[in-house]
């Protein structure tokens, strides 16, 4: 990734390393081997897919972790053995006293924004799913980056689509949105309450909704048992629907964006 540009670069599932505003940035770490962690339906152990790349490239020269809830599949317990556990770490509020447990001295929960230099940071509360299944998912956020000169970045988090990020669109007006478009399942409640992160249906409805001018980045597939979509059903159903895919960005892990 070149020093100065903004670019983004896919980890695996959710997983991605930001350069943005002067700073390195990891969002949701989930830095496991392949099977290391438990399976969410018990048919295959998480993740289901090596990292494509040396530990090295996504760790070194961080400036901070960006965590959007504190999930196996967004952050697991190997974290604190690749990171410098004095690293800034920011969370929503309800994950600040679990990653401090885990040995992080320097975490700080963002309630509404943070400052960091050049870069601001904005919170958006979302909900990881409806109904029963998103009580019991427990919450999450996304976050709004902005900084001079650079294109605006939503990160939905395992957010679904609904008016509360409908607004933060409307209010932050992204160049790039990351959705987070599993469609992912648990299936004593999916069959009433759906899933619990986007799935390809409602990417399309996100694309009809939104402005020409912002393009997704969909990430969070191909790496969990309970992920319903992946990159070719995804891309299956965006040439249904005749999607113009300079819209709709679907990387594969180790791909770096620049935007």
């Amino acid at each position: 990734m070149e020093k100065g540009k903004t670019c983004i670069r896919l980890i695996r599932n959710a997983t991605l390393r930001i350069n943005y505003g002067g700073k390195n940035i990891l969002v949701d770490p989930m830095l496991a081997g392949k099977g290391e962690l438990e399976s969410a339906l018990g048919v295959y152990k998480t993740p289901r897919v090596h990292l494509v790349m040396p530990m090295d490239e996504i760790t070194k020269g961080l400036d901070m972790v960006l965590l959007t809830h504190n999930h196996i599949d967004h952050y697991d317990p190997t974290v604190k053995r690749y990171l410098p556990l004095d690293i800034p770490f920011f969370t929503q509020p309800q994950d600040k006293e679990f990653i401090e447990q885990e040995g992080f001295t320097k975490v700080e929960k963002i309630e509404d924004n943070k400052s960091v230099d050049n870069l601001m940071i904005y919170r958006i509360p979302g909900n990881h799913g409806f109904g029963k299944i998103g009580q019991i998912m427990g919450p999450v956020s996304g976050y709004v980056l902005t900084a001079h000169e650079c294109p605006t970045i939503y990160i939905m988090g395992d957010c679904r689509w609904e008016t509360g990020v409908r607004k933060a669109v409307e209010k932050f007006k992204p160049d790039y949105i990351v959705v987070n478009c599993g469609g992912a399942i648990f299936p004593e409640f999916s069959k009433t309450d759906g899933c619990i992160i986007p799935d390809e249906n409602e990417v399309m409805r996100i694309l009809n909704e939104i402005s020409d001018s912002i393009k997704l980045i969909a990430v969070h597939m191909d790496a969990t048992d309970h992920g319903q979509t992946s990159r070719t059903i995804l891309r299956n159903e965006a040439l249904h629907c005749h999607v113009d895919m300079s819209r709709l960005i679907i990387p594969d892990d180790g791909e770096i964006i620049t935007l």
